[in-house]
């Protein structure tokens, strides 16, 4: 008698995992011996997610799939700033170094502003670039650094020096950090020095106004203005002629500044020490032409000495009278090409 075969059931008894998955619902367990789609329940709950970080992402500007701002955050004015002079220094430096390989008159001037603009640079802190890397296709980015044409001349680099020295006088008026805006008061000076070299009609230079000194000056500007004068006529009485002209005149518009500064009051400090310099700048120059110099130079340096924070048409007379402290002092023959002038950080 031929054996009856077992009925096998058609549809196969649960396995363990499966039974364990029912008898919780349907849930999905990982490391689980259940294969095949997740629960509908899991997918829905997924779902959902899924849809409140696509509705928190667009509310924060977020493209989905990029998983940062499509765009740079803002930067600050002041930063602003600081940024637009560090770029308007490296087009000056560009350009002179253009002028400078070209061989014209002007290349050893050129490649003096060259070389100040570097340092210049450095002292505002370099241009800011944003990536490290190739730039992300979809993302904003900063305008390429300005270099200068190929052909630049003399002309040109003018103009870039005249333009940068109204950009750093502007900001050094409305800066709100005493440091930067010295620091912005003494590239105003530098780029109109070096501006005037090449062209002496670039910037105008108007000085200390005496008529309109409206308070006392503070007492260790006081001090070198009256120093000046005293030296200038020293310096005039023992001299002829051109000299002679030169030191009058600086005399006049030292004691018209004194005087109306006196005028309203403030600490009396004149009484400095009025001794001339002791040996000459070099074999060559005599020891007034050294007082003179060092007199004017001194007036440039407490001038810009105290510019401050957000200084407005203060400031901006501040850098009139470095301006013209600095150019009578090359008037004497100083050196005047100091990339920072009156500036320590």
């Amino acid at each position: 008698m031929t054996p009856t075969p077992a009925i096998v059931s058609a549809t196969p008894s649960p396995q363990p995992a499966q039974r364990r998955a029912a008898r919780d619902g349907g849930a999905h367990r990982p490391g689980s011996a259940a294969a095949g789609a997740l629960p509908r329940r899991v997918l829905l709950r997924r779902a959902g997610a899924l849809a409140a970080a696509v509705a928190v992402t667009a509310a924060c500007g977020v493209r989905l799939g990029e998983g940062s701002p499509a765009s740079l955050p803002t930067v600050p004015a002041q930063e602003s700033m600081r940024d637009a002079l560090a770029r308007q220094a490296t087009l000056i430096g560009s350009t002179a170094e253009v002028i400078a390989r070209s061989g014209v008159p002007q290349s050893a001037q050129a490649d003096v502003i060259a070389t100040a603009a570097q340092n210049q640079l450095e002292a505002l802190g370099g241009v800011w670039d944003p990536w490290a890397t190739p730039v992300p296709t979809t993302y904003e980015t900063v305008p390429p650094v300005p270099s200068a044409a190929a052909d630049a001349d003399a002309a040109d680099l003018v103009a870039v020096l005249a333009d940068g020295a109204t950009m750093a006088r502007d900001a050094a008026a409305s800066c709100d950090d005493a440091v930067s805006a010295r620091l912005y008061a003494s590239l105003a000076v530098a780029w109109s020095l070096a501006a005037l070299r090449l062209d002496g009609t670039a910037v105008s230079s108007s000085g200390r106004d005496a008529t309109a000194v409206s308070e006392a000056l503070p007492g260790d500007l006081l001090a070198a203005y009256d120093a000046v004068r005293y030296a200038l006529e020293e310096v005039g009485a023992r001299s002829t002629d051109a000299a002679r002209a030169r030191a009058e005149a600086d005399v006049a518009y030292a004691k018209a500044v004194i005087s109306a500064s006196l005028a309203l009051g403030g600490e009396d400090t004149r009484l400095a020490a009025y001794a001339a310099p002791t040996e000459a700048a070099d074999s060559a120059t005599s020891l007034d032409v050294t007082w003179a110099r060092q007199a004017w130079l001194r007036v440039e340096e407490v001038e810009l000495a105290h510019v401050a924070a957000a200084g407005g048409e203060a400031t901006e007379a501040a850098i009139d009278a470095a301006l013209e402290a600095a150019l009578r002092a090359r008037a004497w023959g100083a050196g005047v090409d100091a990339p920072l002038p009156g500036y320590a950080d």
